[in-house]
C-alpha cells in the first residue's frame, strides 16, 4: 500500500472508529446519525477502501485521493452539523405536536394493506427479467408496507393493546420472505431497527446492551457480503448446504483478492472522472432520477421519457472513457460520489444540512416526543447509514411517496401540545365564598 493512500485510509478509519466509540459510550446513541453513519462506513466503506488502497490497478491515484478528500469533508461536515447547539430562536419557536394514536393506527393499517397489495401483484408477475413498467410501479406500491408497520407501531407504543399488536405482527411476518427467500440485505438490516426505534424514543430508560450492538455489527458483515452469494439458493431453503458450498471464509477471501465489482471502487472512478472532466450536474442528477422513477415510459412512450433526461441521464458509460476501467451500470456509487457529481467538494455542505436536520429531529422526538419528529426518524432512520455506500439522490427520489405519507400523518395524526402556561391560562379561578368579617366596635 502506497504511503499517500495509507494516510487517507487510516484517517477515514479513525473517523469511523470515533463515531462507533461515541455511540458505544452511551448506547442510547445507537439511533443517532453519527453512530448510524459510522456503521455504514465500517460495514462497506472501510473494507472496500482498504482493497482500493492496496490495489493501485483498480483505482488510479487521482480518483483515490479525490474520493478520499470528499469522504473526510463529508464526515466532518455531518459531525459539525449534528453537534452544533440550537440557537435561542430555534428553541423559542419550536412547537410540539403529539401523536393521535387512533388516527395514526388507522392510517398505518390502510398503508400496510396498500403495500401488501403491491407485494401480491409483484408475486403474480412471475420471474421479472427487466425492472421496467409494471414491476417498477408495483414495487413503488409494495414499499408502503414498512411505513405502514411503522405508523401502527408508533401508535401501539403510545396506546398499547393486544388487538393493535396482532396486525403489526402479521404484516411484519409478511416481510420475512424477502429475507429468508430473497436474501435482500436492506430489509434484513432495517427491520430490527424499525421495530426497536419507537421503544427507544418513548422509553428513555431503555438501553441496548453493548455486547448486543457488537454482535449485530459482526452479523451485519455476513449480511452485507454473504447474502449476495447465498441468495440464489435461498428459495430452496437449503441454508446449511449453501453455507457449506460458500463458507464465509471463502467469501471474505474473494472479497479482498477477487476481481468482482465493488460499490466504493466504482464510486472512486466516477468521482475521479467528474473531477477530471468538470462536468458537474448542479442538481440535474436528482431530476434525472425523478424522471427515471416516476415518469411512466411504458404508458406515454420510452422515447418521450428519454428526451426528458438532461446531460448524460443516468448513464455511466462516460466514466469508462476517462480511465478505461468499466463501472457497473446500476451500482450505487455512494453518497459521496452523488454529492460530488452535483457540486464538487462543496457537496459536503449538504452533509452539514443532513446532520443538522437529524439532530433537530432527534432532540424533538426524544426530549419532547414531538410526533412529526418521531415519524421522520421512524421513516428515515436508515438514511444516515446509507450515506456511506448508497445513492443519496436515489434515496431522496425513492422516498417521495414516503415523504408525502409522512406529511399527511404529521398533519392529520398529530395535535398541538398544550404548554404549561396555557394550562395556567385556562385553569378555573377559585373564588372564596367565606364571608368577610364585618368590623364592629367590639373587634376593631
Amino acid at each position: 500500500m502506497l504511503v499517500e493512500r495509507a494516510i487517507y485510509f487510516y484517517v477515514v478509519l479513525l473517523l469511523t472508529l470515533a463515531g462507533l466509540v461515541w455511540g458505544l459510550i452511551d448506547t442510547r446513541r445507537v439511533i443517532e446519525a453519527p453512530f448510524l453513519y459510522s456503521t455504514g462506513m465500517a460495514l462497506i466503506l472501510c473494507p472496500q477502501m482498504y482493497i482500493a488502497a492496496s490495489d493501485a490497478a483498480r483505482v488510479p491515484d487521482q480518483a483515490f485521493w479525490t474520493f478520499s478528500v470528499m469522504v473526510i469533508l463529508c464526515t466532518l461536515a455531518l459531525w459539525l452539523g449534528y453537534f452544533r447547539q440550537p440557537s435561542r430562536t430555534e428553541r423559542r419557536h419550536s412547537q410540539t405536536r403529539l401523536v393521535i394514536p387512533l388516527r395514526l393506527y388507522k392510517l398505518g393499517l390502510l398503508t400496510a394493506f396498500v403495500g401488501a397489495f403491491g407485494i401480491y401483484k409483484l408475486s403474480t408477475l412471475g420471474t421479472i427479467t427487466e425492472w421496467r413498467g409494471w414491476p417498477v410501479y408495483w414495487l413503488n406500491v409494495a414499499v408502503f408496507t414498512i411505513p405502514g408497520i411503522t405508523l401502527m407501531l408508533v401508535s401501539f407504543v403510545n396506546s398499547p393493546s393486544i388487538p393493535r399488536l396482532v396486525p403489526i405482527i402479521a404484516f411484519w411476518l409478511s416481510q420475512l420472505p424477502s429475507v429468508f427467500e430473497g436474501g435482500r440485505r436492506a430489509p434484513t438490516l432495517t427491520l430490527p431497527l424499525v421495530l426497536a426505534l419507537p421503544f427507544l424514543i418513548y422509553r428513555r430508560n431503555l438501553r441496548v446492551p453493548r455486547w448486543a450492538i457488537l454482535v449485530c455489527l459482526f452479523l451485519a458483515y455476513f449480511v452485507v457480503y454473504a447474502f449476495p452469494v447465498w441468495r440464489a439458493s435461498f428459495k430452496e431453503h437449503n441454508y446449511l448446504q449453501t453455507m457449506q458450498n460458500h463458507p464465509p471464509s471463502e467469501i471474505i477471501e474473494n472479497l479482498f483478492h477477487g476481481s468482482n465489482h465493488l460499490e466504493i471502487t466504482d464510486g472512486m472512478l466516477a468521482t475521479g472522472a467528474r473531477y477530471e472532466l468538470g462536468n458537474y450536474e448542479y442538481g440535474a442528477g436528482l431530476y434525472n432520477l425523478l424522471v427515471q422513477g416516476y415518469f411512466p415510459g411504458s404508458l406515454l412512450g420510452q422515447e418521450l421519457k428519454n428526451s426528458l433526461f438532461v446531460n448524460h441521464g443516468i448513464s455511466q458509460s462516460w466514466v469508462t472513457e476517462v480511465y478505461g476501467i468499466p463501472v457497473a451500470y446500476y451500482t450505487a456509487k455512494s453518497g459521496y460520489e452523488d454529492l460530488f457529481s452535483q457540486f464538487s467538494f462543496f457537496g459536503c455542505i449538504v452533509m452539514y444540512a443532513i446532520g443538522r436536520g437529524f439532530r433537530k429531529a432527534h432532540d424533538a422526538a426524544v426530549l419532547r416526543h414531538d410526533g412529526r419528529a418521531v415519524l421522520f426518524l421512524c421513516f428515515f432512520i436508515s438514511f444516515p447509514a446509507g450515506l456511506a455506500y448508497g445513492s443519496v439522490l436515489g434515496a431522496i427520489s425513492m422516498a417521495v411517496p414516503q415523504l408525502c405519507l409522512m406529511l399527511i400523518a404529521s398533519r392529520w395524526c398529530t395535535r398541538p401540545a398544550m404548554a404549561r402556561n396555557q394550562f395556567q391560562r385556562h385553569a378555573p379561578i377559585l373564588v372564596s365564598i367565606r364571608p368577610i368579617p364585618v368590623l364592629t366596635r367590639q373587634n376593631r
